[in-house]
């Protein structure tokens, strides 16, 4: 068979048709690559706008979150305000009714003495003052060495047991009454529910002398006093010859009671 003549309308015609179809087998190849592409940038998009949403909820949310947290915190104090004046008001009227009896005075005695173990009346007398802050490390600083220069509402909860057990009578922490009631918890700190910042001062009423030997006893607090020494963790204990101590203000909790 003799090939068509380059020019002729033959061989233009096969090379239409030669080009026609590579044409077409370029355009199916475009629109198998164009799908995934589009699939892809979709894709693309949507994550962006569900990032962007993210942050504009998050710093939507953070201011009314922080101002509820502060309006929480001044109900709270208002609110220890007030029973704390219902209980002087109480106490007032006992004291009224006591007078009116021999009987009501021995019955006054016992409900003071019972209000001091309880730890609902004020306490003042010598004992020490420790006093526990947060270490200056910079911000740059491994995150390790900065979660041990801070204090934690463990460290607090063992200066309170070094207390107790060297013989205290009340303690406090910054204004904060302890007793069977309290709760020392969270990361930032709260002590029956009142959130407390440091430096945290300690104020002990107690033995003096028995207080100092046990906060001064190397065994004791150990971990304290080696993040001291490592982390520049904030530790110290002071005499105090007349320390006071307020009345618990919050919530009254009883599980267990025994007849009196």
């Amino acid at each position: 068979m003799v090939p068509p003549q380059v020019g002729s309308v033959e061989y233009k015609r096969k090379l239409m048709d030669r080009t026609g179809f590579s044409d077409r087998q370029r355009a199916l190849h475009g629109l198998v690559l164009l799908g995934p592409a589009l699939l892809l940038g979709l894709m693309a998009g949507t994550q962006w706008q569900t990032q962007g949403s993210r942050t504009v909820t998050a710093s939507r949310y953070r201011v009314p979150l922080a101002e509820a947290t502060y309006e929480l915190q001044q109900e709270q104090t208002r609110l220890k305000g007030e029973a704390a004046d219902m209980r002087a008001r109480l106490d007032a009227i006992q004291g009224q009714a006591a007078a009116l009896s021999g009987q009501g005075v021995s019955l006054e005695a016992d409900i003071a003495r019972l209000r001091a173990t309880a730890g609902l009346s004020q306490r003042t007398g010598a004992g020490i003052v420790v006093t526990l802050d947060d270490g200056r490390v910079p911000a740059s600083a491994p995150r390790q060495n900065i979660e041990l220069a801070i204090v934690h509402s463990s460290d607090i909860t063992d200066v309170l047991n070094v207390g107790w057990r060297a013989g205290a009578e009340a303690i406090s922490v910054n204004g904060e009454r302890i007793t069977a009631s309290s709760a020392c918890v969270g990361a930032v700190i709260q002590i029956n529910g009142t959130l407390l910042s440091p430096p945290f001062v300690v104020n002990i009423v107690g033995p003096v002398d028995a207080l100092m030997r046990s906060f001064g006893d190397p065994s004791e607090l150990r971990d304290v006093k080696k993040r001291r020494e490592a982390f520049g963790l904030g530790f110290q204990f002071t005499r105090a010859a007349a320390l006071p101590v307020p009345a618990y203000t919050g919530p009254l909790v009883a599980r267990y009671a025994i007849p009196y």
